[in-house]
Formats: structure tokens, C-alpha cells, sequence
């Protein structure tokens, strides 16, 4: 996810900052729920279930306060006896002993729940996201893939798991609880239910004035995570220019602004926050004064008094236990967002039962294209022939990458069209294109696998001998025989155990293998020694018999020889034509070329004393 997976180029810094993810300016509380909720078909009655054992689970909890109000009540009344004390004592252990097996079986079957709800997920994830375009990724960090089909996901157990059947559980156990307190006698229940309204006013309104900062705690955090995986990464660069303090200093400034919001936040929460924790358990401040009110008015008994201290003193705690789930739940929610986006991401347009091409010409008419709200090709047009080599060059930061990748839909096209044997590549189904056009990239990916199952990811199917084969054409077949598990040798992550023009001619070996009629090269000699380079050049010769080769080239000298040039300057097309007529003409193509032949030929100056 990462803009050099699609080779792109310096015209990826013009891109839209109003392009990246939005920033919501308040929280989404239940955002993980209605997440979660879409892939949980069929498991409604497995969590019904779940909130239903759990919530006898917690009402067992009630058996022992009964248990102790009943022995106090016989105590008062002179009637206490052994049996009367063992049989609570055992009707107590057997309740507390029933909730423990109902909760844990309760939560094994709500993990059974959030474990197969996570599995479709992710899978939903993964898969929606193959069906975005590729360009959607280029400017996500690939640390994103991960949080979003891994992380974020299994922060959602905790609301499954553990969220649900606890706190619909602690909810219904506080209204029974209250039912019991106004049965039992309504003046005292009022009194003991009295601060929970106020509290919970004052909790919500606490969230309420914190939740304003949520869209800039979220942005703060995603630039401290980015900055600190910037620096770490480019440690090598940084110590070797010295220049920590810097580097360090923006790292530095990010992490200050993420703890700045941090503590704005808590100021906006904190004084009403902190007022709720006081008053959510204080229900017996108000208990005792009225209950002993009331019973020097002759209204109340000692045995109803005891009842509510042992009762409503603990009234809150079913509330507190769910604002403490519900605290969890805000918090997974904002990471929901992210993934909720994602999944709300129109996926790229598939037409699979579109036309099928009548040949291999691939045209741009008139294409206009940018990222955001501002172009960066205006009225791109020209064809590039079947069978026949078409070069794309022109200054660093034109446009050509991005030309490129419109042919294999990393985007889709503004206006105009861009149309492969006459059809719209946007008529055409996706499988269809992609088995027309085979993309090497500039910075070429490989897997973590065998060299010989990178070349065949170009053909599942394909045998060892046409695996073979392919790497001869690719002029790879050499090096790779030189390797001491030859083809079995496994490759380090992204390959980088092989030097930059050995995995080209991997790459190149792999669209090779591919056999498509159309492949497009963005800067296949971009990290090659010259050595590298003449094989590459080789191979590249080899993809040119009978296909359509569309090149992206700095290099000059590695197309002078292509059928059509295409000169690309600040997204137009500035000339086309053969190499000899084009530096005839004296135009952009001919300064690149006289440029690009001194710089060739330029020697490093010697000094006085003969030294370089």
C-alpha cells in the first residue's frame, strides 16, 4: 500500500491532501457494533443465548445479598436458627457456584461468536479491498493493510466477547434490582436511585464536550504513529547525514501535539467525569438519612432499612460495570470508522460480461485525469500498436507513470477513455483485463517464497520448464543457476537478497510467463548496473515479439529504438513521433536527448594535484 508499488513518480506529490481519510468531528459510539453487526448473520440466537445465561449468571449474584437480608431479618426477629444459617449458607454457594458455570459457559460461547464474527470480517476486508482499485493504496501507508485487516478487527472480541453479554446482562440486572427497590418500598427506592439520573446526566455531558475532539485525537495519532515508523525507518539515512536532531525534532513535534490534544480532552472531561465517579456509588448518602427518617416516623421497619443498605448502596454498580463496557465500546469505535470507510469504499466497476477486445491496440483519447480536485493529465491522446514498442518519457514529475498505470485500471479515467483493441478498458471485465495486460513495476515486489514461485505467480499452472524457460527469456536463468538452491532458493522479504536488476528480471520473467498481449514497463532499468542493464534490454526484446510494450523510460538510450515515442511534459503530450525525427524536430525530446548524451559523457573533474 505503498505509492512505489505502483510506480509512481514525482506527480504523486501534487496529489489532493483532501484525498486522504476523512477526519470525523465527533465520535461514532456505536460504530464497532453496527460493524460487527454486518457479519454476524446466523448468529443472533447464539448471542441472544449468551446475553440470556450471562444474565442468570448475574442475577445468581443477587442470591447471596437475599441470602444475608433474610438471616438479618430473623436475627432482628429473635427467629434465628443452625438450619435457617446452613440453608443459606447452601442455597448461597449453590447460586454463586450456578453464576460462575453459567458466565464461563456464557463467554465461551460469546468467543465462539466474536472468533467467527472476526473470521468474516477480515475476510470481508481483504476481499473488498482486492476489488478497489490500486490506486486507492498509493498514498496508504502499507502499516494501514494490517491495522485494518488485523488489529482493528480484534480489538471488536472485547465488544463480541465480553461487551454484549456482560453489559446487556448488568443492564437487565439493574432493572431487576429496581423493580425489587420499588416492590419493596417506594420511598426508599427513590431515595436510592436518586443520584444515578444526575450522575449519568453528568457523564454524558463529560463525553459529550470531550467527544468534540475525537476527529483531531484520531488525525494526531495517525501522524505520531507515521512519523515514529518514518523515523525508525529512515535511521540509516538520518545517521549517516547526521542530522538526528532534525528528524528527530518532527517526530518529536508529533508526539507533542498528539499529548496536547491528549490533555485538552481531559480538561474538557475530567471535572464532570470525575463529579460521576463520586456520585454513581454515594446512593447510600441518601439512604440512610431518609431510611432513618423514616423509621423515626414510624413508617419503616429496622429489617426494610438493612434491605436497602445492602441493596442500594450497591445499586449503581450494574451501571457503572456497563458505562465501563459502553467506555469501551467509544473507544474501539473510532478504529471501527476506519475499517466502516473502507467497507463503504465503492468498489471499482466490473463489467463481466463486457466486450472483449477485437485486437491489442491500446488507445488514449482525449484523457483527462487527476488526484483530488486537480488534473494532473489534460487531453493525454495517442495509440500504441499492436505488436510495436511505445515509449513514454519526458521530465521527472509529468505524468508518465501515472499514463501507465490507467492502462491496467490503478485508476479510472476523468474524461476521455483509454481502450484496449477498441474497447473501453472500463467495458471490459476486470479478469479479462487483467489477463490482457501484465505490469512490471519500478520497484518490483517480491514474496517471501521460493524464486521459482515468484516466476510462477505470473502462471499458477505453469511447469517447471516453462518456469525455466521464462527465466531464460528474461535473461535471469544465469544467476539463478548460480544461487546454491538454484530455482528452490527462497527469498528474503521483498526479495532483497537479490540485487535491484536480478529482481527485475524476476518480474520480467514472471510477465513473461503470464503470456499477456499487452505489458507495460515503468522504468525497468531504474535500479540497474550495466551489466543488468544489457540483460534487461535483452529480455525486454524477447516480451517485444508479438505483443503490445508500452515502456516508461528515463533512460534514453533504452528506447531509441521504439516504434513510437511519446515525449510527456506537466501532463500533455508535447510530441510523438521515432527517435531520429524527434531530435530533428529540436523540440523537448531533442534538449532531453543532448542533455541525457552529456551527462553520459561527463568525467569528474580532476583537481591540481591529479586527484579526483
Amino acid at each position: 500500500m505503498t505509492t512505489t508499488s505502483v510506480g509512481l513518480e514525482a506527480e504523486a506529490d501534487v496529489r489532493d491532501p483532501e484525498a486522504s481519510a476523512s477526519q470525523t468531528s465527533s465520535p461514532d459510539y456505536f460504530a464497532s457494533l453496527r460493524l460487527v453487526g454486518r457479519f454476524m448473520e446466523g448468529a443472533q440466537l447464539k448471542l441472544g443465548a449468551t446475553v440470556a445465561i450471562a444474565t442468570f449468571a448475574v442475577a445468581c449474584e443477587l442470591v447471596p445479598v437475599w441470602a444475608v437480608y433474610r438471616l438479618v431479618c430473623e436475627i432482628i426477629a429473635g427467629s434465628l436458627a443452625w438450619s435457617s444459617v446452613l440453608g443459606y449458607a447452601a442455597a448461597s454457594l449453590l447460586a454463586v457456584l450456578l453464576g460462575f458455570a453459567a458466565m464461563g459457559f456464557a463467554l465461551a460461547l460469546s468467543h465462539i461468536v466474536a472468533f467467527d464474527a472476526i473470521y468474516r470480517l477480515r475476510l470481508g476486508v481483504a476481499r473488498h479491498m482486492a476489488r478497489l482499485p490500486l490506486g486507492y493504496f498509493a498514498d496508504r501507508p502499507s502499516g494501514d493493510a494490517k491495522k485494518l485487516v488485523i488489529d482493528e478487527p480484534e480489538k471488536l472480541e472485547l465488544i463480541v466477547a465480553h461487551g454484549v453479554p456482560e453489559g446487556v446482562s448488568a443492564l437487565a440486572t439493574w432493572l431487576a434490582v429496581s423493580i425489587w427497590l420499588f416492590a419493596v418500598d417506594w420511598r426508599m427506592a427513590l431515595a436510592a436511585i436518586v443520584v444515578t439520573p444526575v450522575s449519568f446526566v453528568l457523564i454524558v455531558t463529560a463525553m459529550t464536550r470531550g467527544g468534540r475532539r475525537a476527529g483531531a485525537y484520531q488525525a494526531a495519532q495517525q501522524r505520531m504513529n507515521a512519523a515514529i515508523v518514518d523515523y525508525l525507518a529512515g535511521m540509516g539515512v538520518v545517521k549517516i547525514f547526521n542530522r538526528a536532531g532534525e528528524s528527530f525534532a518532527a517526530t518529536s513535534e508529533a508526539v507533542k501535539n498528539y499529548a496536547k490534544i491528549e490533555t485538552e480532552w481531559a480538561r474538557d472531561y475530567l471535572p464532570l467525569g470525575g463529579t460521576f465517579f463520586s456520585l454513581v456509588l454515594a446512593n447510600i448518602v441518601f439512604i440512610l438519612p431518609v431510611g432513618l427518617f423514616l423509621m423515626a416516623s414510624g413508617s419503616l421497619d429496622l429489617p426494610t432499612l438493612v434491605f436497602f443498605i445492602i441493596l442500594g448502596a450497591n445499586y449503581s454498580q450494574p451501571l457503572l460495570k456497563l458505562f465501563n463496557q459502553f467506555h469501551e465500546l467509544a473507544h474501539i469505535s473510532m478504529g471501527s470508522t476506519l475499517v466502516a470507510e473502507i467497507l463503504d469504499t465503492a468498489p471499482q466497476a466490473d463489467r463481466r460480461d463486457g466486450p472483449k477486445p477485437t485486437g491489442h491496440d491500446v488507445a488514449f483519447e482525449a484523457v483527462r485525469f487527476g488526484y483530488g480536485k486537480h488534473d494532473v493529465l489534460h487531453g493525454i491522446s495517442f495509440t500504441a500498436r499492436a505488436g510495436t514498442v511505445t515509449a513514454l518519457v519526458g521530465p521527472s514529475g509529468g505524468g508518465k507513470s501515472t499514463i501507465a498505470g490507467l492502462v491496467p485500471r490503478f485508476w479510472d479515467v476523468r474524461s476521455g477513455r483509454v481502450t484496449v483493441g477498441g474497447v473501453d478498458v472500463r467495458d471490459m471485465s476486470l479478469d479479462d483485463l487483467m489477463d490482457t495486460v501484465a505490469f512490471v513495476f519500478q520497484n518490483t515486489f517480491l514474496f517471501s517464497d521460493t524464486i521459482a514461485a515468484n516466476i510462477r505467480f505470473g502462471n499458477p499452472g505453469a511447469t517447471d520448464t516453462e518456469v525455466e524457460a521464462a527465466a531464460k527469456a528474461a535473461r535471469a536463468h544465469e544467476f539463478i543457476t548460480a544461487l546454491p538452491d538454484g530455482y528452490a532458493t527462497r527469498l528474503g522479504a521483498k526479495g532483497t537478497t537479490l540485487s535491484g536488476g536480478e529482481r527485475q528480471r524476476i518480474a520480467i520473467a514472471r510477465a513473461i510467463l503470464k503470456d499477456a498481449p499487452i505489458i507495460v514497463l515503468d522504468e525497468a532499468t531504474a535500479f540497474a548496473d550495466p551489466d543488468n542493464e544489457a540483460a534487461i534490454q535483452e529480455a525486454i526484446e524477447a516480451l517485444t515479439v508479438g505483443r503490445t510494450l508500452i515502456i516508461v523510460a528515463h533512460r534514453l538510450h533504452t528506447i531509441s529504438a521504439a516504434d513510437a515515442i511519446v515525449v510527456v511534459d506537466r501532463g500533455c503530450v508535447a510530441e510523438t513521433g521515432q527517435h531520429e525525427n524527434l531530435v530533428a524536430q529540436d523540440g523537448l525530446y531533442a534538449r532531453l536527448w543532448a542533455d541525457y548524451t552529456a551527462a553520459r559523457q561527463q568525467t569528474l573533474r580532476q583537481s591540481a594535484s591529479g586527484k579526483v
